[in-house]
């Protein structure tokens, strides 16, 4: 019989959890880093003079500017909600990280059992 690795899915799980809150905290870095570029780009076509060269490069930096800021927009709108789910039940994921360790540990005590006969028949 196969053994089943029971600690896989819920490290998985936690480690989904851990992902979502990272990748919300670099969106939001990004959103910002993003948001005062746009602002540098806008003033500086509103106050400055541009030759038509310069003033081509700076629309296609302010268009990659936007899309980064919108694909952050993006990643911490998806991931909102599951930062909310894990503030309301971060009890649940206390228990969940010590339900994990129990079963690691289990797991680990029944590695590399083997069985000790108890008695022998002498023939």
């Amino acid at each position: 019989m196969e053994r089943l690795e029971v600690s896989k899915p819920i490290e998985n799980f936690l480690a989904f959890m851990r992902e979502c809150e990272s990748q919300y905290h670099m969106a939001e870095a990004e959103e910002q880093e993003t948001s005062g570029l746009i602002n540098d780009i806008l003033h500086s076509l509103e106050l400055e003079d541009h030759s038509y060269h310069e003033f081509a490069n700076l629309g296609k930096e302010l268009k990659e500017a936007r899309q980064r800021r919108r694909t952050a927009k993006y990643i911490k709108l998806t991931v909102q909600p599951v930062l909310a789910w894990t503030d309301e039940n971060r009890n649940v994921i206390k228990g969940l990280e010590r339900l994990l360790g129990d079963v690691r540990k289990a797991e680990k005590n029944t590695e590399n059992r083997i069985y000790t006969p108890r008695c022998r028949s002498q023939k």
